[in-house]
């Protein structure tokens, strides 16, 4: 199997020219480190060693070598600070001209302190010298022509001084020499191919790189392009069925055969097929917005669970499924709206795909302190190499036909990423045939909160379901709505008209406009008439329904309650419509939530 660096192909010129650049900063920084130990050495050889024809000589030949030093210091700073204003030819010229002069200087070394009276006294400029050839594998081996340069000019003058002597020990050190020149050249040589090695691999790395950076940018690209079109899409989809929403209501409302109940019940029914596939869309762009925040308390899992099983039972019997649930007498410390929204949506699953048997939802402790929630079935199961797969966007295992029964396979991605905000884990186990277990992780609270109402836990409504976090159904129209003044602004005429409706039926005035001048218009004539507003968000003219909240409860009206209704999804825009503290209920809205939202605004001033 290869690699993804395996698939990137580079010419030899490609090569050449990225590892002589890099080549040529790694010579340059390596200077300091050659400076510092020329200037100790050579301190070393004219503190203890002094020439045989004077000792002039050697003062000059160090004040050269210090000379030398301070060339390379500036070469340094100006290869550093002014490298754009030369060619790379230019630099490298420079550093072997500062390496031809450096091997010069050692090589006179040998012949200059060089005394063949006393053998004994050259092991210092022996060893100095070997020691310089072998610092210069580590510093110059990565261009060998400069290294091969510097080995061979720094010791063939001392190489050829023991080769003239008469005495044999200076001749076998001549030879020793020559055999370890031979050694030095052949290591650098393997050195100097392994750097070019790993400059090709550095290089094809970077372009790997470069195109994971690409690659992640046309994701991303895309991703912005599927929220945005998500969020259009949904919009004008959630116009027409939040009208039929509201209209489906009011026919309730008004048929009193059996025959037309029946059918308004088909059409409720419809609406929320509908309402639920939207709503899954609308979940994925609160996501993207960040604007699902988590409200973590402790409660007890027990009732959270009983209530989805009270929901999901008439399912369950209508498919001659078994429903059950094993008691649970731990509390947990989690979101009870979401966390209700993952085990609805696993529960949901586990019904939709078992035509036989039973769905259990069962709980374990493990340790530490955490409780693992099991919803298990005895439906198809799930092949091991797809069960990582369920959990991304739009992914459907056994429906080719897109049943709109079946969803849109958003259910389980929503789950996932929630389970991610609450840093809940989800996993899946299965076995096709045998059914499936999707296993939630959990932590166990020490105590249930003294202010967790048991209402919350037992009702748990749907992210999607048009009410913002926290709000709960009610069963009836409430008195408070008898005689309630309200200033609708909507530029969608038969959403406007649904609504007005609606609103009628629940006793209220309603004054309804197309748009935020109309409405705006209106409430400077009569600043005290409106006692709730509702508006859109787009509005047709130059000001949308957040223009028109703020402008109202900033310059009329500060504590005027004011609701928005909106098909839109953007995901920035749904962030700054909750940045502003403004309650949002987003289409197709269940009256049953706007009922609430309204009631509970009202009664909050």
């Amino acid at each position: 199997m290869t690699s993804p660096i395996d698939d990137i192909h580079l010419s030899d010129d490609e090569i050449n020219t990225f590892r002589r650049r890099r080549a040529t900063d790694d010579l340059y920084d390596r200077i300091s480190t050659i400076t510092i130990g020329t200037l100790i050495l050579t301190t070393v050889l004219i503190v203890n060693q002094s020439p045989p024809v004077g000792a002039v000589y050697g003062y000059l030949w160090y004040a050269a070598c210090v000379g030398l030093e301070v060339f390379g210091t500036g070469l340094l700073w100006c290869y550093r600070n002014y490298y754009e204003r030369r060619s790379l030819s230019f630099w490298r010229g420079m550093y072997m001209s500062g390496v031809l002069v450096l091997a010069s200087l050692w090589g006179s070394a040998g012949v200059l302190f060089f005394n063949p009276a006393e053998f004994s006294e050259q092991t210092l400029l022996f060893v100095l010298i070997i020691g310089v050839t072998v610092s210069s594998v580590s510093t110059n081996a990565i261009w060998l022509l400069s290294h091969t340069a510097y080995l061979i000019i720094s010791t063939m003058p001392m190489i050829i001084m023991c080769l003239i002597q008469p005495d044999p020990q200076y001749k076998g050190m001549g030879m020793a020499f020559l055999a370890y020149i031979g050694v030095a050249y052949s290591v650098a040589r393997s050195g100097s191919i392994t750097y070019k090695d790993m400059m090709a691999l550095t290089l094809k790395n970077m372009r790997l790189a470069e195109t994971l950076r690409e690659q992640y940018e046309i994701t991303d690209a895309a991703s912005r392009a599927k929220t945005q079109f998500l969020a259009s899409a949904s919009h004008d989809l959630r116009q027409p069925v939040h009208s039929l929403s509201l209209l489906s209501e009011g026919l309730r409302q008004e048929v009193t055969s059996d025959r037309g109940q029946q059918l308004v019940t088909h059409i409720r029914s419809a609406v929320t097929s509908i309402d639920d596939l939207l709503g899954k869309l609308l979940d994925i762009s609160r996501l993207d917005a960040g604007d699902v925040h988590a409200e973590v308390t402790d409660f007890p899992l027990d009732a959270l669970i009983n209530s989805l099983i009270i929901e999901a039972r008439p399912v369950a019997e209508a498919k001659g499924l078994k429903l059950s649930i094993k008691p649970c007498q731990y509390a947990v410390r989690s979101d009870p709206v979401l966390l209700g929204n993952i085990l609805r949506n696993l529960i949901t699953n586990a019904i939709k795909y078992t035509e036989s048997g039973a769905v259990v939802i069962s709980t374990e402790v493990a340790p530490p302190a955490r409780l693992l929630v099991r919803v298990s079935d005895t439906g198809m199961g799930i092949p091991k190499d797809q069960q990582e797969k369920i959990f991304q966007e739009f992914v459907q295992l056994n429906n080719p036909e897109r049943d709109r029964q079946k969803g849109l396979g958003l259910g389980l991605s929503v789950c996932r990423r929630l389970a991610n905000l609450l840093g809940h884990e989800l996993q899946v186990r299965s076995e096709p045939g045998k059914g499936s277990e999707f296993i939630l992780t959990l932590a166990i609270a020490h105590e249930v909160s003294a202010d967790t109402p048991a209402d919350m836990v037992s009702e748990t409504p749907d992210a999607h379901s048009g009410a913002p976090s926290g709000l709960k159904p009610l069963a009836s129209a409430d008195a408070i709505f008898s005689g309630i003044n309200v200033l609708l602004v909507e530029d969608d005429a038969m959403v406007r008209d649904s609504t007005e409706q609606l609103l009628a039926g629940w006793g209220c005035e309603v004054r309804a406009y197309v748009d935020a001048q109309a409405g705006l218009a209106m409430f400077e004539a009569e600043p005290h008439w409106a006692d709730i507003l509702i508006s859109d968000y787009r509005l047709p003219g130059a000001m949308d329904g957040q223009d028109l909240i703020r402008h109202i409860q900033t310059q009329f009206s500060s504590n005027l309650p004011a609701l928005m209704i909106t098909g839109d999804t953007a995901p920035e825009r749904i962030k700054t419509l909750a940045d502003d503290g403004i309650v949002v209920l987003h289409k197709p809205v269940k009256p049953g939530f706007l009922r609430n939202a309204m009631r509970q605004a009202l009664i909050a001033v």
